[in-house]
């Protein structure tokens, strides 16, 4: 008897259609939001990389930098080892007490004052985001790190965990960036399903050098997930009663701080939290936009290591974000381990044609993509075989369009319905081999 199932949802984890005709408006409205927080923050974030640059030029400022930074972190180095569970994360509870000791009482100082500071504000958001937004780099992918370690980084474990879903720390660097915590979606959705059909922070029905596609993603679906709507979906689909309460949780407790902080003073609840909100909406999407970009001639709509790049980005990969790949491969190897992780599956990453990409970070890829700059990407490629500039140009130009969704489906369908034990191998052109 065929089936009426799908293999990739309709809708973002299967919403119903009325909510959805109704969201979709409003979403839209939130993107132009989102879109002109992110221009605010990228405006400062280059103006403190500029004036960071010309500080570079002062004679012996690097070298006093590194003094400086040396001596903190060998500081902190001291208090992760009486503290954590591995000393190894001394890095991200050196983000946490640089998080604690900036925006923190800036923020405080604001609460204090009542009427809106500018410089008060400028400084939050530099201290959040900081020059070529490096600081929200560190924040998040200390918060990313944190989320995988059940019961958190500290020896003693998160009471706060059992009920949220989220640790302490992970709770502690996402409200300052406006992100509704959501350790549980992540590590618990996005691992499970590894950007496959039922992934709802999967991206394999958009063309990733479309700009057109990039917004109708962030109208569509990002918004679902940054609400934690999408994730509680899927939880429920899997009647996973604590994973639900999680995301309704993390919602509840993010809307709860910015009433308390409206009905105190509503222009800082909108200024240190909803506009940091809307920024790292769209930040987000750029995050799961780019680092799952590569669907185009997908054969096993599975196969995660086929869509996933490694971004070995030099002179900052901060805790080793780039292999993502690796991740994915093993999600809780610890950041320290993932370049030697790489070396050890780079067998499996050629076979399923994983795409590896040198001195390029997320941000560029994304611009690039965006741009539509084949040729700049073909430049930081490291294919596995010789390969021609043109033919690289060939590739990603191939790689970055969508999953073959409608293929992928009728596949599904024939098995579903017994005409065949295992979905049908669906062929496309070789790959450019060696020239």
């Amino acid at each position: 008897m065929a089936t009426t199932d799908t293999l990739y949802p309709v809708r973002p984890g299967n919403i119903h259609p009325l909510f959805h005709f109704f969201a979709i408006p409003l979403f839209a409205v939130l993107l132009v939001f989102n879109t002109a927080a992110i221009g605010v923050i990228l405006a400062l974030a280059l103006t403190l990389q500029l004036g960071r640059r010309i500080l570079q030029a002062i004679p012996g400022y690097c070298a006093l930098g590194g003094v400086i930074t040396n001596t903190y972190h060998a500081q902190v180095q001291r208090l992760a080892n009486r503290v954590l569970k591995d000393p190894r994360d001394e890095p991200i509870l050196a983000a946490a007490i640089t998080l604690g000791l900036t925006a923190i009482p800036i923020f405080i100082a604001q609460l204090v004052i009542v009427e809106i500071s500018w410089p008060l504000v400028l400084g939050f958001y530099a201290c959040v985001y900081g020059p070529n937004i490096r600081a929200f780099v560190r924040s998040f992918s200390s918060m990313h790190q944190e989320g995988h370690k059940v019961g958190g980084l500290f020896k003693r474990a998160s009471v706060v965990e059992k009920w949220t879903g989220n640790s302490f720390l992970y709770m502690f660097f996402a409200i300052p960036m406006g992100l509704t915590p959501h350790a549980a979606a992540h590590l618990q959705q996005h691992h499970r399903e590894n950007a496959g059909p039922l992934d709802v922070y999967a991206t394999a029905r958009y063309d990733h050098a479309n700009a057109w596609h990039f917004l109708v993603y962030m109208v569509r679906e990002v918004m679902y997930q940054q609400l934690l709507v999408s994730p509680y979906l899927y939880f429920r689909s899997k009647r996973k009663p604590a994973q639900m309460r999680s995301m309704i949780v993390g919602n509840v407790l993010h809307l709860t701080l910015f009433a308390l902080l409206a009905l105190y003073s509503l222009p800082i609840a909108v200024l240190y939290m909803l506009v940091p909100w809307c920024a790292s909406n769209f930040l987000m999407g750029v995050i799961h936009w780019s680092q799952h970009a590569f669907y185009g001639g997908q054969q096993d709509p599975k196969d995660f290591m086929y869509n996933t790049v490694t971004l070995l980005e030099k002179p900052v990969n901060t805790l080793n974000e780039g292999y993502h790949a690796c991740h994915h491969h093993w999600e809780n190897v610890h950041w320290s381990e993932s370049p030697a992780l790489f070396e050890r599956i780079k067998p499996e990453l050629k076979a399923s044609q994983s795409l590896v990409f040198r001195d390029l970070s997320v941000l560029d890829l994304f611009l690039m993509l965006m741009l539509r700059r084949f040729d700049a990407l073909a430049d930081k490629l490291d294919w596995w075989e010789p390969l021609s500039q043109a033919e690289k140009v060939a590739l990603l130009k191939r790689r970055c369009a969508a999953a073959p969704i409608a293929e992928h489906e009728q596949a599904y369908q024939q098995s579903a319905a017994g005409h065949q034990t295992a979905p049908r191998p669906i062929h496309f052109p070789q790959q450019p081999q060696r020239t």
